[in-house]
Formats: structure tokens, sequence, C-alpha cells
């Protein structure tokens, strides 16, 4: 009987340290990408969010919006978008 137990913890603990290796070395790291995004690669992937007034309002990558525009506080929204080094910046005049 404590053949077999010691059996299975060495399974066991082979199993915990397979799994750890395999997350720490092997896994695909995910980008961690927040609400709120102002990372961009061209213009397209920039928008207006928010309008003046409210919060949060500027330049975000369309698929990462703020969560909302709630709160206390005052912002001047931009009338567009554009993506330089790889952020959106506001464009404030024509």
């Amino acid at each position: 009987m404590p053949k077999r137990i010691v059996v299975v913890l060495t399974i066991v603990i082979i199993a915990i340290l397979g799994c750890w290796f395999y997350q720490s070395t092997l896994a695909p790291e995910e980008p961690l990408v927040l609400a709120g995004s102002q990372d961009c690669v061209s213009d397209d992937d920039c928008v207006v969010f928010g309008k003046t007034g409210a919060c949060n309002c500027g330049c975000y990558n369309k698929s990462n919006l703020p969560l909302g525009t709630g709160g206390e506080c005052f912002c001047a929204a931009p009338i567009s978008c554009k993506c330089i080094n790889n952020k959106c910046e506001g464009v404030f005049r024509e």
C-alpha cells in the first residue's frame, strides 16, 4: 500500500511540474489590452470618443474604447483623429 501512495504522489508532482513548465515557457503570452487603449497602426484604427464636456473624450483605438464617459471632469473632444507615432492623437483644427 505505501508503494502505491508513493507512485501516485510522484505522478501528481510530475503533472504539476509539467503544467507549470508549459505555462511558464511554452504557452504564448497574450498581450493585456486595457479598455481605453490609444495604440494604433493606421489612422483607420482611431476614432473620436465622447463629446466636449464629458469624461474620457478624445481619440482611442476603435477596438478598445473606454468603458464610459461618466464622472466629474471636463475635456475638449477633437474633430477627428490621426495615428501619430503609434498613438491616436486628436485633431482640433483642419
